[in-house]
């Protein structure tokens, strides 16, 4: 089986409606970047402890968890150009909200709404590339998009403290408000909702999906992955690095930035490799790699080290993250697309809610040794149902992709 040909990181840039999507991405994580390390602080400044500061960063999460079952709906009821406009002049607005709140309460409940506008955009945006996509390149297509929405976080997350310094703890929001709303103006003109048949589309429920071994094998993979994303990034090895290895905060921000330089520098390989070599090719032995990094990160004694794994990791990650949504693709109907995605990026919030409670839970009664190898298991469990099922890439006959979409 291959895939695709030559199609080139430039070629698929220079694809208007594929430039906008990445374009509108990275608008708005990078005032998502912006935001990100100010919000506890600006938590803070109501006068409400920390336990309340956990609240507030939930409550984004635990919104979009519970609206991803019908985002599915709702893009089919209304089309990828309106969902998508409209996610996002939601998050603007709920930001704009945030940092006129007069009260802590009203603070998380606009917080909060951001959420909702959060997963309909994401999952909008996700339908419209698979929906619009040739199947021969649209590894290399999500390549592109993670690593627009990447390079967003990271090259927003240095400005937060400079912006809450110069101007304000709330102009963060201000920030993020207005690239949401800039994101919207550039997805409202240049994205256009791919056609349907109203007939089929109208009737598609979560029952209507594939419920079979390999479309359940792509819900556990996101969900494992997103796990790891959550439970490891996110909570082991900041409190690890900090704690065990004895770095500085700006030691433990200095490994996090190679595991994303490393994960950044891979992602295009990664999406060519998916198209080519087979979605299932590059899964299998990314999972192998990914559970075996992490199940041995905790044994890490030493600063070199630590940075060494997260190097590695990073790498691992970025092969394991991008062919999951291309499976997507492979085992879903055209239309049932939308409903898809919704269940699609609703298991890979459940990793990502749950995964920091395991790793916290684990780290405090456990130690980090067996936290880092408990947190390893659910991607053990995507990789033996991973090597349950055949590949999943249709065999295609080769195009001129030199006339792109």
């Amino acid at each position: 089986m291959s895939g695709g040909g030559s199609l080139g990181f430039r070629d698929i840039l220079r694809i208007r409606e594929i430039r906008a999507a990445m374009v509108g991405t990275f608008v708005i994580m990078l005032g998502f970047g912006i935001l990100s390390p100010v919000l506890p602080r600006y938590a803070r400044s109501f006068g409400v402890g920390y336990d309340a500061v956990g609240v507030l960063i939930a409550s984004f999460s635990l919104t979009r968890l519970v609206f991803d079952p019908f985002t599915g709906r709702i893009v089919d009821r209304f089309g990828e150009r309106v969902v998508v406009t409209a996610g996002a002049v939601v998050v603007g607005v709920s930001s704009a909200l945030a940092a006129f709140a007069p009260s802590f309460l009203l603070l998380v409940v606009f917080r909060a709404a951001g959420g909702a506008g959060s997963a309909v955009f994401f999952a909008a945006l996700l339908s419209y590339l698979l929906r619009t996509v040739p199947k021969d390149r649209v590894g290399r297509v999500m390549s592109v998009y993670y690593g627009s929405f990447n390079v967003g976080i990271i090259a927003g997350q240095p400005f937060g403290g400079l912006f809450a310094k110069w101007f304000g703890l709330a102009s963060p929001l201000w920030i993020y408000a207005i690239a949401c709303v800039v994101s919207a103006v550039v997805f409202w003109q240049t994205i256009r909702t791919p056609a349907r048949q109203p007939s089929l589309v109208r009737h598609q429920r979560l029952r209507s999906l594939p419920w079979d071994r390999p479309f359940v094998t792509v819900l556990v993979v996101n969900g494992a992955y997103l796990w790891m994303v959550g439970a490891v990034y996110s909570t082991l090895v900041p409190l690890f690095g900090n704690e065990r290895v004895h770095l500085s905060l700006g030691g433990v921000g200095i490994g996090l930035a190679i595991a994303s330089a490393t994960e950044f520098a891979v992602l295009f390989p990664a999406g060519k490799a998916t198209d080519r070599a087979g979605r299932k090719a590059v899964l299998v032995p990314a999972f192998v790699a990914m559970v075996v990094v992490v199940a041995v990160l905790g044994l890490a004694s030493s600063a070199v080290m630590y940075m060494a794994a997260l190097g590695v990791l990073g790498v691992v990650s970025g092969y394991a993250g991008v062919p999951p949504a291309v499976m997507l693709s492979d085992v879903t109907s055209e239309e049932a697309r939308g409903v898809a995605v919704g269940a699609f990026r609703f298991v890979g919030d459940i990793g990502f809610v749950l995964g920091p409670l395991c790793a916290g839970w684990t780290a405090k009664h456990l130690g980090f040794g067996p936290a880092f190898a408990i947190n390893a298991i659910p991607s053990a469990a995507a990789l033996a149902m991973l090597l349950s099922i055949r590949e999943t890439m249709p065999v295609l006959p080769r195009t001129g992709e030199a006339a792109g979409l």
